[in-house]
């Protein structure tokens, strides 16, 4: 036993120390006598061991995982830039806000493309004043042709044109438009079904909703209709049309005459260069028209509303990867993501289980895992559904632990109480098990050593003995003993080191642990002491975290 001098002047006041510095020595003072008292009483047969006992009692043990986690919405919108090349952003919807669908919440810089839209309009009225001029130069070419026709033979000369135009133009050109036809509806089945499966793809991870799905099969449905009647077309044409058109043509051509051939070969020649003309007019009328369209697409898109009702969050605020923050007057680029909006109306707090635990863990719709959500700055605790455990590890954190690997698991609450919003910190409690009556004891009277654990039964003579058992689960104040104590039996809550000491008065050597997973509780679970847990009491299987 120390002694504590206070030192004392005759000329100053008493000096008072605080309580609880009293306090605390005088534990102190205390403690090491019994553990001196403990290790003197261990050499050998000392008096009866004081202490307070409890008896194991059947009881059912519920099994509960305890983890820190946070809320986030079940449904999250992706707001992103739709603009291309770098773009400034003028104005922002402040972060935290509520709003509606169609309201405003990014406004970019739209001056250059502004100026290329105007420019692209110019462009475009000229190239429809070209498309309308080569149209009256090919219909004054097609008169003429008309014309010169007329003055050739009117019956024989005009019989052979018509059977030398249709061999050498009409018929070739419909079964080529018939083949591509055909051929186009097949390439557009083949891309319409490869959409089908992609979209399905991303319904299955929640990116499109059902609506995309049936929309794509409606269209892969459209083009099979398109794909049989181009095939319907082309048998008609080539076994019908072109065998009776062909015919009538040949009834002709007995009496088809030189000059209606030169006449018929030079009116073709004519015509060609004028509809070479309108093909390349019309081609870059309707390249024109694509710009003004995506121009003014873009246009459109440098003002960016709500798709949906939502709260906002820049995607800034959870982005850890160092990115330029969600700003006016900072640039961002094409399909970045701006904000995203949050549906505070259904919520889910979100934990990450370790692989070792995450095994207890299940999701059945038709049996949900339960669990209690206790909020930070709400009062009343929350009940929740175990609704997805993610199938692949968070890395998030494997720069600094390599070794650890946890589970994203998340829980729908059965309410979202008003005010929630994504990031709240919560405390999540899951029930994993349930074990019915079973003779369970505190764990304060559980010393592990080793592979064995033991519990210190009241004997006959009021002194405890040791009896080794054998534990199932646990929770935080209980052990499930599967043998080595009866319902009934009183056992000993154990103060710290009195459990090595009470085996070493028994004489009880346990078996040394070899390796650190015959530990039952190991490194990796905790245990920081060599011999044993890491406090009298402490036990393995226990579930909290």
């Amino acid at each position: 036993m120390s002694l504590v001098a206070i030192p004392t002047a005759v000329s100053n006041p008493v000096r008072r120390f605080p309580l609880w510095l009293v306090l605390t020595v005088v534990l102190a003072v205390g403690g090491g006598g019994y553990l001196i008292y403990a290790r003197i009483q261990g050499g050998g047969n000392g008096p009866t061991i004081v202490g307070n006992y409890q008896a194991a009692v059947m009881m059912d043990l519920d099994v509960r995982l305890t983890k820190d986690g946070e809320l986030q919405s079940v449904n999250n919108i992706d707001v992103v830039n739709k603009v291309e090349g770098l773009n400034t952003i003028q104005e922002l919807v402040k972060e935290g806000t509520f709003v509606h669908k169609g309201d405003m919440l990014v406004t970019l810089d739209s001056s250059n493309i502004q100026k290329n839209y105007d420019q692209s309009l110019l462009d475009l009225q000229a190239a429809e004043a070209a498309l309308s001029a080569a149209k009256e130069a090919k219909e004054i070419q097609e008169a003429t042709n008309v014309a010169n026709i007329q003055e050739a033979e009117i019956g024989v000369e005009v019989a052979n044109l018509d059977l030398r135009e249709y061999i050498e133009g009409v018929a070739p050109q419909a079964e080529s438009e018939a083949k591509t036809k055909f051929e186009m509806a097949e390439i557009m089945l083949k891309n319409k079904e490869e959409d089908l499966a992609i979209t399905r793809n991303l319904f299955g991870k929640g990116f499109v909703t059902a609506v995309d799905v049936k929309k794509g099969e409606l269209d892969v449905l459209t083009v099979k209709n398109d794909l049989q009647k181009a095939k319907t077309d082309q048998k008609v044409l080539l076994e019908y049309t072109k065998a009776k058109n062909l015919a009538t043509k040949k009834s002709a051509v007995a009496q088809a005459d030189q000059k209606l051939e030169l006449t018929k070969k030079e009116n073709n020649a004519n015509l060609n260069k004028y509809i070479s003309a309108l093909v390349a007019t019309q081609q870059t009328l309707l390249l024109r028209k694509q710009l003004t369209a995506k121009l003014k697409e873009q246009l459109e898109n440098c003002t960016i509303k709500a798709p949906a009702d939502g709260l906002v969050i820049y995607a800034s605020s959870s982005d850890r990867s160092g990115n330029d923050p969600i700003k006016e007057g900072g640039t961002v680029r094409l399909q970045q993501v701006l904000c995203r909006l949050p549906d505070t109306s259904s919520m889910k707090a979100v934990i990450r289980v370790q692989e070792g635990q995450v095994s207890k863990l299940r999701v059945d719709d038709n049996n949900p895992m339960r669990g209690t959500v206790n909020i930070v700055g709400f009062k009343k605790p929350i009940g929740a559904n175990v609704a997805r455990i993610s199938v692949l590890a968070d890395s998030s954190q494997r720069f600094w632990n390599p070794d650890l690997k946890e589970y994203p698991v998340d829980l729908v609450l059965d309410e979202t109480p008003a005010n929630a919003k994504p990031g709240l910190s919560a405390v999540v409690e899951v029930l994993v098990e349930r074990r019915n009556h079973v003779v369970a004891v505190p764990l304060t009277s559980i010393y592990a050593q080793g592979n064995q654990s033991f519990v210190f039964v009241r004997g006959a003579t009021g002194d405890p003995h040791p009896a080794e058992v054998k534990m199932g689960a646990t929770n935080d104040t209980h052990a499930e003993i599967v043998s080595g104590v009866t319902e009934g039996e009183d056992v000993l809550l154990l103060q710290p080191g009195q459990g090595r000491s009470l085996l070493e008065r028994a004489g009880v050597k346990v078996q040394p642990t070899t390796r650190p997973g015959d530990l039952p509780n190991n490194p990796k679970r905790g245990n920081k002491r060599a011999g044993g847990a890491k406090a009298e009491g402490a036990v393995p299987g226990k579930v909290k975290t």
